[in-house]
């Protein structure tokens, strides 16, 4: 089994029947947004407003004033993740889907995700 974190986030893109690199490219002209790929750690994150999860898929953009991180895709490690945290500014929720399984919004406190 492949454990590229690369491979994993396009094979779960591919079988999603989603384009990534749409969302890449997207996640790109986004200057607030976080867009990290490497071996060990796939991230795709951006702020948003925590109560309006209609537009935390919109990439491209985010609120000038946001209260939330909206994780759209993370794989690989999450204490590597976690590492991230301290080089983000700090906003109140970590906001996420859990894909194919679930797409129902969640919203989290950012202490319960880094404490």
């Amino acid at each position: 089994m492949n454990t590229d974190a690369r491979a994993i986030a396009l094979r779960y893109y591919h079988l999603a029947g989603r384009d990534a690199h749409a969302d890449f490219r997207a996640l790109a002209q986004n200057p607030q947004g976080v867009f990290l790929f490497s071996p060990t750690l796939v991230v795709l994150m951006k702020p948003v407003h925590s109560h309006s999860p209609q537009e935390w898929g919109q990439l491209h953009a985010s609120p000038a004033t946001a209260d939330g991180w909206y994780v759209h895709l993370l794989v690989g490690s999450l204490q590597q993740a976690r590492g991230l945290a301290p080089m983000l500014p700090p906003l109140r929720w970590v906001c996420f889907q859990r894909g194919l399984r679930n797409a129902r919004p969640h919203v989290w406190p950012w202490r319960r995700v880094c404490p």
